[in-house]
């Protein structure tokens, strides 16, 4: 009786390139995800007339996937309404300061089941690159609104 011989011959250069360009595309697209930039809602000041829906604050629902971020000023206050049933967390993404040091409090903030939180985003430092502010969520569910004030 005759045995058969196994021969394994090494991989194509193309199934090698495909391979390659496979992970690379998994793993580097990621990193290029730009943030979905949210609108600035400028308050009215009290000594102005107003119109009807001139006072609405609309909550835009957090991009859970690419995050979000927002132009600061210093001027801006940061509010979050949890819509879902259940508890869910926010991330205001921090960036070192002048000295390195980074801030973790804001960092998956727990947030009750259709609780609303308020961050006053005045101090820039240690939290703004460039000229914006990231934030990232748990949960689509989670929504955002910035407030600007005067």
């Amino acid at each position: 009786m005759k045995t058969q011989q196994t021969v394994y011959s090494s991989p194509s250069f193309l199934k090698k390139a495909t391979c390659v360009l496979a992970a690379l595309l998994m793993f580097a697209l990621p990193a290029f995800a730009t943030p979905t930039a949210l609108s600035t809602i400028v308050l009215v000041q009290n000594n102005v007339a107003v119109t009807a829906g001139q006072l609405v604050v609309a909550f835009t629902a957090c991009d859970n996937v690419n995050g979000n971020s927002f132009v600061s000023t210093g001027r801006e206050v940061l509010l979050v309404n949890n819509t879902a049933g259940s508890a869910g967390t926010f991330t205001v993404t921090s960036v070192p300061d002048p000295f390195g040091r980074s801030d973790t409090s804001l960092t998956a903030y727990s947030l009750a089941a259709g609780a609303i939180a308020a961050v006053q985003m005045k101090y820039q430092t240690g939290w703004i690159s460039g000229t914006s502010i990231a934030l990232a969520c748990s949960a689509a569910t989670m929504k955002f609104a910035v407030v600007q004030y005067n």
